[in-house]
């Protein structure tokens, strides 16, 4: 019975912890921290939000068009984006900032990356099936143990300096 119990509790507390809450929202937009926070489907367009920490959130079906997440430089130090097993499915990157940002196993089935700069950014070990990368830039970014199944890609800039054109 106090397994039984524990189970409800659990699947409640994890429903609570995960609930978009515009509350979140607005105080993710003055401190440029949230993890483990639900961001799903809220609208982040043309924000400056450099120096940003979204590890483990989710930002499922989120608009990031033209959003700013580039390293923030301070008197003596840089503040770097943290994204680390962050949520992006189906969000829409479109000219988005993303410059040395770590998205280790981050998932990004199905978000739009089109005109994105991820210069020198680790993607390593996550999940891009079905993402578009139209004019995106790759510059020095880490891609070891990506999935691309799927990924379009047209004069894409790659890690190496060589464009991809696979679907133009």
């Amino acid at each position: 019975m106090k397994t039984f119990f524990f189970f409800i509790f659990i699947n409640l507390f994890s429903q609570i912890v995960w609930a978009y809450d515009g509350n979140k929202l607005n105080m993710y937009k003055m401190s440029k921290i949230c993890k483990y926070c639900d961001l799903s489907k809220s609208n982040l367009d043309n924000l400056n939000l450099q120096g940003s920490n979204l590890q483990n959130a989710n930002l499922e079906g989120a608009s990031l068009i033209g959003a700013n997440f580039s390293p923030k430089k301070m008197e003596k130090t840089t503040i770097y984006s943290n994204f680390e097993s962050a949520n992006f499915k189906n969000a829409n990157l479109k000219n988005a900032i993303l410059i040395n940002i770590n998205f280790s196993n981050s998932y990004f089935k199905g978000a739009n990356l089109q005109k994105a700069d991820l210069s020198n950014s680790n993607l390593m070990s996550s999940n891009f099936k079905n993402a578009n990368f139209f004019d995106a830039i790759l510059t020095g970014t880490n891609i070891d143990k990506i999935n691309f199944s799927g990924a379009l890609f047209c004069r894409t800039i790659m890690p190496s300096g060589k464009k991809n054109n696979k679907d133009c």
